[in-house]
């Protein structure tokens, strides 16, 4: 489980490295589909962590299943693989009683589905956040929108830097980075971000502890 963690922790700082990057280029809206990312990951660091070996093997069920319906796409358009067959592993079977299995599902359903997650943390004002950004990870108007305008006389209008102004979403970066990182810290021999983590906060006037808890 460690390893999934580090690997997320590592992604999100990778993450806003990319972020910090494509602001420094001018481009802004093209990094909201990053910011998505981020904020998805750190809930997910936080919810890995708070759940321990169960939310593992939510994570190890959703896995698998991600991988099959892949396979099954790839197989559906008969899709020619250079080394024959592909093997996805066997379907994980954790043997679970009635009620594990009721656990497990919800938990396979807080991975799986943002607003879940943050309405079992007790945090549902982030997932308009999250949609929002999404917006900008999909084909939708509002991609369009922020390289071309139309006016009253139906004149459409090319715009080479964005209409759209997203720079509230390089301010709220710090907040999912500092949440990673207020969950890997204890994690690691000495805490050694403790006294990082609690300063940044301070001086950006957040609370001390960022990491969503269940009600």
């Amino acid at each position: 489980m460690f390893a999934v963690l580090v690997g997320w922790w590592q992604f999100t700082n990778r993450t806003a490295e990319g972020v910090s990057a494509l602001y420094d280029a001018g481009l802004t809206v093209e990094a909201a589909p990053m910011v998505r990312n981020l904020v998805g990951h750190a809930y997910a660091i936080n919810w890995l962590a708070d759940g321990g070996d169960d939310a593992y093997k939510a994570l190890i069920a959703e896995s698998y299943d991600a991988r099959r319906k892949l396979l099954n796409d790839l197989q559906a358009v008969n899709w020619q693989f250079p080394e024959g067959n592909v093997n996805i592993g066997e379907a994980p079977d954790f043997g679970f009683t009635a009620d594990e299995e009721k656990r497990h599902r919800r938990l396979v359903g807080e991975l799986h589905n943002f607003n879940n997650m943050v309405q079992a943390y007790g945090t549902p004002m982030m997932y308009p956040v999250y949609r929002n950004l999404s917006s900008f990870s999909h084909t939708t108007d509002l991609t369009a929108a922020a390289y071309a305008s139309i006016d009253d006389e139906q004149r459409v209008t090319v715009h080479q830097v964005p209409r759209t102004d997203r720079l509230s979403d390089f301010c709220w970066m710090p907040v999912p980075l500092l949440q990673a990182t207020s969950v890997m810290s204890p994690l690691l021999t000495g805490d050694p971000m403790k006294k990082l983590v609690r300063e940044a906060c301070r001086d950006l006037g957040l609370p001390e502890d960022l990491t969503p808890k269940r009600p």
